[in-house]
C-alpha cells in the first residue's frame, strides 16, 4: 500500500504542473504576433549612417537587397560612406541605390521632418527607420557642462522622436513598418559618468515601449537595441577622455565589433523581436531589465520568468565590483591631491 504522504505529494505535483502548464498556454496567447519584416526591395533610413554602427547596419541592409538613405552631420563622412555603398550596390547587381543627407540631428523638428520628406521623395516611403544616432560625454554629475544633458539629450533621444514622427502616418496607411531604436547597455544599467547619457538611453526604452503598443494593431514592428561597447571611431574618441572610473567599469563587459552588433540587429529585425541584446552580458541584463516591456517570444518570456532571480543576483554582485571601482578611484584621487 503506499504512504498517505507520497500521495499527497504526487497530487501536489501534478496540481503544480497541470496549473503551470495552464499559465504557461494561456501566455502564449497574450503573447502580441510578431511583425516579421523582409528587406528585399525596402526602404531603409538610418541616422548616425556614416560610421560604426551605422554604416555596418546600411552595409548589411544593401546586402539584403534594401535601398537606403543615410544621414548624418558630416557631408565628407556621409560622402565617402555613400560611395562606398553605392559601390558595393553595383559589385552585388541587386538593382539597390544608397543616398545621404546632411543634417545636424539635435536641430528641430521641422528640419529634421523636411530632410525625411526629401529622403522620402527621392527613395520612397521608409520602411524601416533606424534610429542610430547618438552621442556620450561621460562625466561626474557636478562636472558635466549643462549643455552636455540637453545635447545627449536632443540627440539621443529627441532624435528619435522627430524622425519617427515624420514617417509614422504612412506606415499606420500602409499597416507596414518597422521602427528601430538604438540605446545601450547603458540604458538598462546605469553607471558613475552616465548621468546625461544613460538618461537619455533610458527614455528610449520608455518611448518605445509605448509606442510599440500604439501601432500594434497597424503591424508595424519596434525594435530596441542595447549594445555594449562597440569598437567605432565614436568610441576610439571617448576613450581619449574617459574618466578611469567608466574606463575600468567598461572594461569588464569586453568589446564588440560594429559588424556583429549590426548582423544581430538584422536578424532581431527579420525575427520581430522587441528588443536585441549583445553578448552573454548583454542577454542577462536584456532579461533583468525586462520588467512589463513587451515580449513576443515564448522562449524569451519563460527564461525570464525562471532566470531573473539568478540574473538579479549575478548582477548585485557585478554592481558590488563597480561601488568597489569607484571607492578605488575616489581614494587615488584623493592620494594624488594630497601628494601635489
Amino acid at each position: 500500500m503506499i504512504p498517505h504522504f507520497i500521495l499527497d505529494l504526487t497530487m501536489a505535483i501534478a496540481i503544480i504542473f497541470g496549473l503551470g502548464g495552464i499559465f504557461f498556454f494561456v501566455l502564449t496567447f497574450s503573447l502580441s504576433k510578431k511583425t516579421y519584416m523582409d528587406f528585399k526591395k525596402k526602404h531603409v533610413l538610418i541616422t548616425g549612417g556614416s560610421k560604426g554602427i551605422g554604416k555596418q547596419i546600411a552595409i548589411a541592409s544593401l546586402k539584403k537587397g534594401a535601398n537606403v538613405s543615410i544621414i548624418a552631420r558630416d557631408e565628407t563622412s556621409l560622402k565617402n560612406t555613400c560611395d562606398e555603398l553605392n559601390k558595393l550596390s553595383s559589385e552585388l547587381d541587386n538593382g539597390t541605390k544608397a543616398y545621404w543627407y546632411s543634417v545636424d540631428m539635435s536641430s528641430d523638428f521641422e528640419i529634421i521632418k523636411n530632410v525625411i520628406k526629401n529622403a522620402e521623395d527621392k527613395g520612397g516611403p521608409v520602411d524601416i527607420l533606424i534610429n542610430n544616432a547618438g552621442v556620450s560625454t561621460q562625466q561626474a554629475f557636478e562636472e558635466l557642462p549643462i549643455e552636455a544633458f540637453d545635447k545627449q539629450m536632443k540627440v539621443n533621444y529627441l532624435s528619435g522622436v522627430y524622425t519617427t514622427r515624420a514617417v509614422i502616418e504612412k506606415m499606420k496607411k500602409r499597416n507596414s513598418g518597422h521602427i528601430v531604436f538604438v540605446s545601450s547597455a547603458a540604458g538598462q544599467c546605469a553607471i558613475w559618468g552616465y548621468t546625461a547619457y544613460s538618461a537619455s538611453k533610458f527614455a528610449i526604452r520608455g518611448f518605445a515601449d509605448a509606442l510599440s503598443m500604439e501601432v500594434l494593431p497597424y503591424g508595424i514592428g519596434v525594435t530596441v537595441l542595447y549594445p555594449p561597447n562597440t569598437n567605432t571611431e565614436g568610441f576610439a574618441e571617448e576613450l581619449k577622455t574617459m574618466p578611469e572610473e567608466v574606463k575600468l567599469i567598461s572594461d569588464s563587459a569586453g568589446i564588440f565589433e560594429p559588424s556583429y552588433v549590426a548582423e544581430k540587429l538584422i536578424k532581431g529585425i527579420e525575427n520581430g523581436d522587441c528588443n536585441v541584446n549583445i553578448g552573454l552580458d548583454g542577454w542577462m541584463l536584456g532579461h533583468l531589465s525586462a520588467g512589463a516591456s513587451p515580449e513576443k517570444s515564448i522562449l524569451a518570456a519563460t527564461t525570464q520568468i525562471f532566470l531573473n532571480g539568478l540574473f538579479r543576483g549575478i548582477f548585485l554582485l557585478y554592481m558590488g565590483h563597480f561601488n568597489r571601482i569607484v571607492r578605488r578611484c575616489k581614494r587615488k584621487r584623493e592620494t594624488t591631491e594630497e601628494d601635489c
